[in-house]
């Protein structure tokens, strides 16, 4: 009897043996089967990019959200920034110092997600922590593109800078010339402040640099001062005076009741134009230890990989007039550090229809980052772009521009 116990209980202990080995072996299979199943799909997701079969989808509208909807789906067309949302950006709910990055991550994966049938979502969670962070944009209240875009940015940069700075969380864009100092002088304390700095998707994506000069009218001492820009707003109706006082519309029927068209490069010149500081825009001369007239103008001194543009209308009212602009965009003659790419190709707009910023309707065009056609996105309908250049027909807004790397 005692032996047959014995048998028994090796029996028994041989039997979960075997029931474990094959739970193992079970469990290999699993993973195996699921490491081919990640395989698989990513040849189809591989294969599908061949084909260059596009991801459309479009935002819900959750209470006068089309500024957050067609500001969202251009940054999402910026192939780099997601790119690096989708495969860099390190996602952790728990960290508060990546509040925007964080919700801005859920959007990218879900504007770009091949496994959503839906063909659109709503982006709450995106709403309410940017209500939370900013209260420029809480409740249902219209609001501007061109605000969002300055804060997303701004954002983004303080949340993913690698050099942090314990003194300092916004962007310190100027450099403050307390003396008459050379330019050459200037722009290496400039330069060297920047490295030790900035670096983050967006100062390596969007930022640029503007170099301003001031002359003294007394002594002719020039002032010399260089700043950082993630953002070109040109405000239209000055734009337009600009090129009348130029002799730019001599030939323009003053009767027409129509603003004349104007050129986006007219929009560089302006921005390029010596002006005259009087008055309360007097510059404190060191030189001469006083307020004194002076001769005020700025250049874009280098430009970054992705150029934004505001075609700034008035926040009270829509100033009209059609806007010119190239789907390529060259630069060489309004930079002055000709060394980097001057050479943009347009692929997003932002249009705005509506009486004014603050109210009204945006929508955005874009050339979809996978099968380069142009798309509009109205919250949520997105429709292939039936003229190439559809994108015209509304009243653009916002331009966005890459650098073609092989200018």
């Amino acid at each position: 009897m005692k032996n047959q116990n014995i048998e028994l209980k090796d029996k028994d202990a041989q039997t979960q043996k075997d029931i474990e080995a094959l739970q193992n072996k079970n469990k290999q299979m699993e993973e195996k089967y699921k490491l081919l199943e990640k395989e698989i799909k990513k040849i189809y997701e591989e294969n599908l990019l061949l084909k260059k079969v596009p991801i459309l989808v479009g935002l819900n509208n959750i209470g006068a959200t089309c500024y957050m909807n067609a500001t969202l789906q251009c940054l999402s067309n910026t192939d780099e920034l997601t790119k690096y949302f989708l495969n860099k950006f390190k996602y952790d709910s728990n960290d508060n110092n990546k509040i925007i990055s964080n919700a801005y991550h859920n959007v990218i994966k879900n504007l770009w997600n091949r496994d959503n049938n839906n063909k659109s979502f709503s982006p709450n969670e995106f709403k309410e922590k940017l209500s939370q962070e900013n209260p420029l944009f809480a409740g249902v209240t219209a609001n501007d593109s061109k605000d969002l875009i300055n804060f997303l940015l701004e954002r983004f940069h303080n949340e993913l800078n690698i050099k942090k700075d314990n003194n300092q969380n916004y962007i310190s864009n100027e450099f403050n010339n307390t003396d008459q100092l050379n330019e050459q002088r200037m722009l290496n304390l400039f330069a060297n402040e920047f490295k030790m700095k900035y670096n983050s998707i967006i100062s390596n994506l969007f930022y640029g640099t503007l170099e301003t000069k001031a002359q003294c009218q007394i002594c002719k001492q020039i002032k010399y001062n260089f700043q950082i820009f993630s953002f070109i707003e040109f405000p239209l109706e000055k734009v337009n005076q600009y090129c009348f006082n130029s002799g730019k519309r001599s030939n323009y029927n003053m009767l027409n009741n129509k603003n004349p068209d104007i050129d986006l490069y007219e929009c560089f010149e302006y921005n390029n134009n010596l002006e005259l500081m009087t008055g309360e825009n007097q510059m404190y001369c060191n030189i001469c230890n006083c307020s004194c007239d002076s001769l005020y103008g700025s250049i874009l001194y280098s430009t970054p990989n992705y150029l934004i543009i505001n075609l700034n209308r008035g926040r009270g009212a829509v100033y009209e007039c059609n806007v010119n602009f190239p789907e390529q965009l060259n630069l060489f003659n309004y930079v002055s550090f000709k060394m980097g790419n001057t050479v943009y190709e347009l692929y997003a707009v932002i249009c705005h229809i509506g009486p004014s910023s603050m109210s009204g309707h945006f929508i955005a065009f874009c050339k979809n980052r996978i099968d380069k056609k142009w798309y509009k996105y109205n919250d949520a309908l997105v429709d292939l772009c039936q003229n190439p250049n559809e994108y015209r027909s509304g009243m653009p807004y916002i331009l966005f521009y890459k650098v073609l790397l092989n200018s």
